[in-house]
């Protein structure tokens, strides 16, 4: 029997929260594309100056990472991050105004023949990235050029915002599978053939497995990895970042397949190494549009419980991977 109770109503944060949303929206949303990429940025400096917090995390994950950046290098790095994503942020408000002649102004898109080889082979596909650059335009210019994709998210908080965020997040024809339920939509998702999103470089806590990433262990979502193993999908890179003349650049990468052993467990390390590889790789080619904000190292292999975090992997496993990213 369905569940008639009426959900909460909005609490005042949420109506203030919408508010401030509306007003913004009504301010920026007919400005030009580089007046709001240069707020975005003023803002991004402010928060920086603003927040000791988030600045000194950024800091002390460049800090870990093996970036080979000095103190200076560092400092540097920082405010740029802050920046990129505070033009990020407020652009995505103009971003979601923009007409599809807009889109194709701002956002430039290559190698859409690499979605359509993977969607090709007609068992669904992985489409992999992370934190870097502008995910939300991906998602929003592939549709706008007709490859849709599902891709896994949560609600808003903000009862009042969530449907402003699935309407930005669908206009072109993308669908949304909530968290909660998260595995069925996918598998019926990749089922019928289409591709289902990851950002696979967030901290997964205790419930992740322990990969390589900038050096240092990171506990990371195998789920991807283990439905690429599983049912034998391509796994389809894509990565996006910001040009100095305003515009975004978008890159659908060639396909690949990981490597199955028929031992599951070995499998999806695999497949969630090479995949946040991928990531790294791209990380490694400029860092400053990275999401440096997030604890992403977090979670260590000596974290305390409960419960525990998972064991590192076996040492076979991570000889093995030499070999396998050799041939990708």
């Amino acid at each position: 029997m369905a569940d008639l109770t009426p959900p909460p109503a909005p609490s005042l944060r949420h109506r203030l929260e919408y508010g401030a949303f509306r007003l913004l929206d009504g301010i920026l949303g007919d400005l030009p594309w580089t007046t709001v990429q240069a707020l975005g940025e003023a803002a991004g400096s402010l928060f920086y100056l603003v927040d000791p917090r988030h600045r000194r995390i950024v800091r002390e994950n460049m800090r870990f990472a093996d970036l080979g950046l000095d103190e200076a290098q560092t400092r540097a790095m920082a405010k740029a991050c802050f920046k990129h994503f505070g033009a990020l942020f407020v652009g995505l408000l103009r971003l979601r105004t923009a007409t599809p002649e807009e889109l194709d102004r701002w956002i430039k898109v290559e190698g859409l023949e690499h979605f359509d080889a993977a969607q090709a082979v007609g068992k669904g596909f992985i489409q992999l990235t992370g934190h870097y650059g502008n995910w939300e335009a991906i998602a929003l210019a592939q549709s706008r050029h007709g490859r849709t994709l599902d891709a896994i998210g949560r609600e808003l908080d903000n009862p009042l915002l969530e449907p402003i965020s699935l309407g930005f997040r669908t206009r072109f024809g993308n669908r949304v599978i909530l968290k909660d339920g998260a595995m069925r939509g996918t598998v019926k998702a990749l089922k019928a053939g289409r591709g289902v999103g990851f950002l696979l470089d967030q901290d997964a806590l205790t419930s992740g497995v322990f990969v390589h990433f900038l050096g240092q262990w990171a506990s990371t979502h195998a789920t991807a990895g283990a439905l690429a193993a599983r049912f034998g999908l391509p796994v389809l890179p894509v990565f996006s970042w910001p040009n100095p003349d305003g515009t975004i650049t978008v890159r659908f990468e060639a396909p690949f397949e990981v490597p199955v052993t028929g031992n599951a467990a070995r499998d999806a390390w695999v497949a969630t190494q090479l995949m946040t590889a991928r990531i790294e790789g791209q990380i490694r080619k400029d860092p400053r549009w990275w999401f440096w904000m997030h604890r992403r190292f977090k979670t260590q292999p000596d974290s305390p419980g409960p419960p525990p975090p998972a064991p590192l992997p076996p040492e076979e496993w991570q000889e093995s991977i030499n070999s396998s990213m050799e041939v990708l």
